[in-house]
């Protein structure tokens, strides 16, 4: 059962099981902690923030070939004042992280949380309604960058954007005009 700690293999085999989520979201006001509970729930040094039915993680999928897919989290019953504040916080390209979690009837965690997904944020949606707003961050998985086409060069130039002693590119340019004649 992947690498589950003991407790959670045992809660799981067990009659009665209550899944939880939590969510570490990083925002241009600092790192939130949320998770789909009600009321504080520590873990790993850090405050979570119970949610509970306010908050929804979207589908997780996996699949064995190599592809790229995202999620969405959602925070519904935000005060139509605050609809500005919070979109000027959502931080594109920054670290999210998933875990599946189990908690006992007293609300304390079991074992240890599983982390479901890592990527970074993408844009948020915003839904509105008469009397609330729900927004949604869109997670992408880290592999949607192997589908971008990278803006690096193989010139000296470039190089020297990050290793400004580094001469290894210098001749590269030069092979462009250069005839080489091979096995003569």
């Amino acid at each position: 059962m992947r690498n589950l700690s003991s407790p959670m293999v045992q809660a799981i085999q067990s009659d009665y099981i209550r899944p939880a989520f939590l969510a570490m979201l990083n925002f241009t006001t600092g790192i939130q902690y949320v998770w789909t509970g009600p009321g504080p729930l520590v873990w790993n040094g850090n405050t979570y923030t119970g949610v509970g039915s306010l908050g929804q993680v979207g589908t997780i999928s996996e699949a064995t070939e190599v592809r790229a897919d995202g999620t969405t989290v959602t925070l519904s019953g935000i005060d139509p004042a605050l609809m500005g504040d919070c979109l000027n916080d959502v931080r594109v390209g920054a670290p999210a992280v998933i875990y599946f979690a189990l908690v006992d009837q007293s609300g304390a965690l079991i074992g240890t949380p599983y982390p479901l997904f890592s990527g970074t944020v993408d844009k948020p949606v915003v839904s509105v309604g008469p009397d609330s707003i729900s927004i949604s961050l869109a997670l992408e998985s880290r592999l949607t960058n192997l589908q971008r086409a990278t803006q690096r060069r193989y010139t000296a130039a470039d190089q020297h954007i990050k290793y400004p002693d580094d001469t290894g590119f210098n001749w590269v340019e030069i092979l462009n005009d250069i005839a080489l004649r091979w096995g003569s």
